[in-house]
């Protein structure tokens, strides 16, 4: 009984960790996919700024693929064709090079025509075009456009004004671009709620036009959320907060590993990814309890940690400031709200993991392929 126990326990422990791979590649798709859409949305802006004869802020959105998303890219362009990985880096600083004051329109518009066929190109290699064709992986990507606009408009829009241009066009661009998707979809929903979300869709907009509350944005996002997951059965929970705090952690300690073993390219990626796709996420939360913490830790991430690992301040000095934030961190822990799901699948996983180390040290039979 015990031998059919054990055998029954390791057979669990490989699907679940066969399950847990093969749901982490669907992520890491999507996320690199996230990347891709994100850009798109940048292309359309800076084509909107060139067009009011907006140079300034055409070459806002011309930087941030080149200076942010593209180190989110890099490990899996690396991993998937090191040399597309360099036609990627190439076009997108070719992008931010042809944006300025001093390019035609018309040659501007060739750079961004190059960026969006590389960005493609690299759909195709590293997602595939079976999974980007899915619907079900595109109603995702709409979802997680809007989620990202939100925080974005709640950056740019105060008491009923622009206050940071960039961040308000980032939440325009991120909307449209996800309505760019859904237009590509709407015939696989539901006729009803197809039309909804339409509708739904002309009221965002209009909320953006009068510069509206971001509670009010919120709920009109949601509202389409809610509508897509409903149409097609995708799970639209939000991560719980300290599941972001967790993610921190975790990518800051990869930032000192990566650092102390000199590949400063990895070490920024994992630190812009630290901001980007988990502080952001707390930065309402933390604003309503300790404003000045919240600019503390934005400063120290977006800004001081990227800056030292750029000017190659030594791996001490390093993992100095980032101890700083890490601490920090824990003053954060305590103000967001508990684990919940998120983090319950997390310690299922741990509790998996650690199944999975004590039947190889009783040397179960086990395959090493999982």
């Amino acid at each position: 009984m015990r031998k059919i126990s054990i055998f029954v326990i390791s057979i669990l422990t490989l699907f679940g960790m066969t399950q847990l791979a093969i749901a982490q590649t669907y992520d890491e798709k999507l996320e690199f996919a996230g990347y891709l859409e994100e850009s798109l949305g940048h292309f359309w802006a800076i084509e909107q700024n060139l067009d009011d004869n907006n140079a300034e802020l055409a070459l806002v959105h011309a930087t941030h693929p080149i200076a942010e998303l593209y180190l989110l890219m890099k490990p899996e362009l690396v991993e998937a064709n090191p040399e597309f990985d360099s036609k990627v880096q190439q076009t997108l600083m070719q992008l931010a090079k042809k944006t300025g004051q001093d390019v035609t329109r018309q040659d501007a518009q060739i750079a961004i025509n190059d960026a969006k066929q590389v960005i493609e190109e690299a759909r195709d290699i590293v997602v595939g075009k079976e999974t980007s064709n899915e619907l079900g992986f595109q109603v995702l990507l709409i979802q997680n456009l809007l989620k990202s606009s939100v925080q974005e408009y709640r950056e740019g829009v105060i008491d009923g004004q622009i206050d940071l241009m960039p961040e308000f066009q980032d939440g325009s661009s991120f909307v449209w671009r996800s309505q760019q998707i859904f237009e590509k979809i709407k015939t696989d929903l539901p006729q009803e709620d197809a039309k909804e979300i339409n509708l739904v869709y002309s009221d965002l907009w209009n909320a953006y036009d009068n510069r509206a509350d971001a509670d009010e944005i919120e709920v009109k996002v949601d509202t389409i959320i809610n509508r897509l997951g409903n149409s097609v059965q995708t799970n639209t929970e939000q991560p719980d907060l300290l599941a972001y705090v967790e993610n921190i952690r975790v990518l800051l300690n990869q930032v000192k590993s990566s650092y102390s073993e000199g590949d400063n390219d990895s070490a920024l990626a994992f630190a812009t990814k630290a901001y980007l796709d988990n502080f952001e996420y707390l930065e309402a939360t933390i604003e309503e309890s300790d404003p000045q913490l919240k600019e503390e830790i934005e400063f120290m991430m977006r800004e001081e940690l990227r800056e030292k690992i750029k000017n190659n301040v030594s791996p001490a000095e390093l993992d100095e400031h980032v101890d700083a934030i890490l601490e920090k961190m824990d003053s954060v822990a305590k103000i967001v709200p508990e684990f919940g799901t998120i983090a319950t699948m997390v310690l299922i996983v741990g509790i998996i993991s650690s199944i999975a180390i004590l039947s190889k040290s009783k040397r179960l039979a086990i395959s090493p392929r999982i």
